[in-house]
C-alpha cells in the first residue's frame, strides 16, 4: 500500500489527463476476489511473480507470471491474486486505448513488453513526455494490438444445469466422474449434454475439463507446490501424464513455464509499491 501523501498523488494522476501512468506492485501471497468493478483507463501488468485471475462474466482468464496481461477500459471484472504477484503496471489513458483489443488477453512474447514497462517505470511523469517517450509508447500500443491467440480462459456455461456442473468440477477438478455421470448429474441425456455443453462454452466437455484442470494446476504451482502434488491434485493417475498435458497444452513443460524469474527493483516514479487495482 502507499503511504497517504503518494497514495493521493496517485490518484490525482490516475484522474488526470497523463496519458501514461506506471509503478510497480506487491500483493500478499494470496489474495481474495476483489468485488467486482471498472477503471476507465486500461492496464498493462508485466508480472514477475505469481499467479493473476481475472473474472468478466462468464469468463474467467489466468495471466501466470513471466507473461504480460492487458485488461482494458471500462471492462467489468473482478480479480484475485496467487503466490504473491508482483510486477509493474503501466495504466493508459482513454484515448491512448482506442484501438487496442476490447476483452482481457495475455501475452508469451513479452520480453519487449516488458523491457518498455520497466523503462516507462522509471519515467518521471511531472515532466511532458519527450520525443523518444511518445515513440516507446507507441511502441507499447502496438505490442498490445498482437496477444496470444491460444489464450488461457475458461468459459462458465450460463444454463443453469450446465453452470451445476462446471462449478461442481471447480469445486473439485480431480473429481473422475464419467461423462454419462455427469449428464446424469445435469439431469440431461449423454448426447444432449455434449451438444449443450459445447454449445455454451465453445469446446467439448472433455476439453473444458482439461482445461480447468489446467487452471487449478496452475494456481498451485504459483504456490510453488511440486509438480506431483499437483498432477495427484488435479485428478492425474501419473506424473508424466500431467506433464504430458501441460506440454500439450501449454508447449512446454511445468517446471520451464515457471522459470527465468525478472526481478526489478521496486519503487515507482512516486517512490512508492502500489496495490493492484
Amino acid at each position: 500500500m502507499f503511504s497517504a501523501p503518494n497514495m493521493e498523488e496517485l490518484r490525482r494522476l490516475y484522474e488526470s489527463d497523463t496519458p501514461v501512468l506506471a509503478y510497480t506492485f506487491q500483493r500478499r501471497t494470496v489474495e481474495g476476489w476483489t468485488p467486482e468493478h471498472t477503471h476507465h483507463r486500461g492496464q498493462l501488468v508485466a508480472l514477475t511473480q505469481g499467479l493473476l485471475i481475472v473474472e468478466t462474466g462468464n469468463e474467467r482468464w489466468m495471466f501466470p507470471s513471466q507473461r504480460c496481461a492487458w485488461t482494458p477500459p471500462n471492462c467489468k471484472h473482478a480479480a484475485r491474486s496467487v503466490g504473491g504477484a508482483a510486477g509493474s503496471m503501466v495504466d493508459l489513458s482513454p484515448e491512448l486505448c482506442r484501438g487496442l483489443p476490447e476483452t482481457p488477453c495475455m501475452f508469451n512474447s513479452s520480453e519487449l513488453l516488458f523491457a518498455i514497462v520497466h523503462r516507462m517505470v522509471g519515467w518521471n511523469l511531472r515532466q511532458p513526455l519527450n520525443t523518444a517517450q511518445k515513440h516507446l509508447i507507441t511502441a507499447l500500443r502496438d505490442e498490445i494490438r498482437q496477444p496470444d491467440r491460444q489464450s488461457l480462459r475458461l468459459t462458465i456455461p450460463r444454463e443453469e444445469r450446465l453452470a451445476r456442473v462446471a462449478e461442481a468440477l471447480l469445486d473439485d477438478v480431480g473429481d473422475d466422474r464419467t461423462l454419462d455421470a455427469w449428464a446424469h448429474f445435469a439431469g440431461m441425456a449423454r448426447r444432449t449434454f455434449m451438444r449443450a455443453f459445447s454449445a455454451q462454452v465453445g469446446m467439448s466437455f472433455g476439453r473444458w475439463r482439461q482445461q480447468a484442470r489446467l487452471f487449478a494446476a496452475l494456481e498451485m504451482l504459483a504456490q510453488k507446490k511440486s509438480v506431483t502434488e499437483v498432477a495427484i491434485a488435479v485428478g492425474y493417475d501419473s506424473v508424466s501424464a500431467f506433464i504430458e498435458m501441460f506440454r500439450k497444452m501449454l508447449g512446454t513443460t511445468p517446471q520451464t513455464y515457471f522459470r527465468g524469474r525478472r526481478s526489478w527493483p521496486h519503487g515507482s516514479v512516486i517512490g512508492a509499491t502500489a496495490r493492484l487495482p
